[in-house]
């Protein structure tokens, strides 16, 4: 009996030591993640790792592994067809404001598909094609957020630049052009340079809009938006509140184009029931703090 017992004890001694190796080397990988998180898909592609998580309230997209990633898109379980992100709700609603409404959008950095499944929802008429350089980040956006393509809106695997260069040489042209295009380590700089954003300007029809998701407390935010402002002449940001990361950059294809803040929030009542359908109120909307030329 006393040889069996030492047996015993020694194994789940030997258990308990794998159990904390296997911890250490999941906290070591940057596997570890909050609790009432799980994993429910992971994938290396070509150019990131891409990691789906599910909590009781949302689903949400990160690129990288463990819980120090940030979450680049999320979905509501409880109101799927809500934004689930201030910046978000703030592209959306700069775009639905815009006048004259805009028919065909290009939207550079699709993530899990957030902003093109609200556009689709509350403008089935507008024309919008969607582009990420990375294949897998697509299709998880269909497999695990819902994304639906169709005849108006088309999803594209294709780097944005070379995707604008060819849109240029076939004389294309869209009514608004939305970039948001992040990865694990922000905005990649290739896709904000002033060269980049004169190509896009070029592509506006004109009385085309221009907007860029970017975070202000980065160290190239001040780089940004001089490259904005010298593409286009004149822009202004759009702060979601106090301490936001945030920082909506609005431009527009001629300087005298870009539409006043006062206009902007007069479409507001017109506008209230489309707003409200993926989950913007009017009332947050008039709370945006509008700033031109912002450092």
């Amino acid at each position: 009996m006393p040889g069996i017992l030492i047996g015993w004890r020694r194994h789940r001694f030997a258990a308990a030591i794998a159990l904390l190796l296997l911890a250490v080397a999941r906290l070591a990988a940057g596997q570890a993640l909050p609790v009432g998180e799980h994993v429910v898909h992971r994938e290396v592609s070509p150019w990131q790792t891409l990691v789906v998580v599910d909590s009781p309230t949302r689903r949400c997209l990160r690129f990288g592994d463990g819980a120090g990633q940030f979450n680049q898109s999320c979905r509501l379980r409880a109101r799927p067809a809500h934004l689930a992100f201030d910046y978000t709700r703030a592209m959306v609603a700069t775009l639905l404001l815009w006048d004259p409404p805009p028919s065909r959008v290009l939207l550079i950095g699709v993530g899990g598909g957030s902003i093109a499944s609200a556009l689709a929802t509350v403008r089935p008429e507008m024309t919008l094609d969607a582009v990420d350089i990375d294949e897998a980040v697509l299709r998880i956006a269909e497999t695990f957020f819902g994304l639906r393509p169709g005849p108006n809106l088309r999803l594209h695997a294709a780097d944005g630049r070379d995707f604008v260069a060819a849109a240029r040489a076939r004389e294309e042209w869209f009514d608004a052009v939305l970039l948001d295009a992040f990865d694990a380590d922000g905005i990649p700089p290739a896709l904000f340079t002033e060269a980049f954003l004169r190509e896009i300007r070029a592509l506006l029809s004109p009385a085309g809009v221009f907007l860029a998701n970017t975070f202000s407390g980065s160290p190239s935010a001040a780089q940004e938006l001089a490259a904005a402002t010298s593409a286009f002449g004149r822009v202004y940001s759009v702060r979601q509140g106090k301490g936001a990361g945030n920082r909506l950059i609005v431009a527009a294809s001629s300087p005298e184009r870009l539409l006043s803040v006062a206009a902007l929030r007069a479409a507001l009542p017109a506008q209230r029931a489309s707003l409200a359908r993926v989950g913007i109120e009017e009332s947050w909307v008039r709370r945006l703090a509008f700033a031109d030329f912002e450092p």
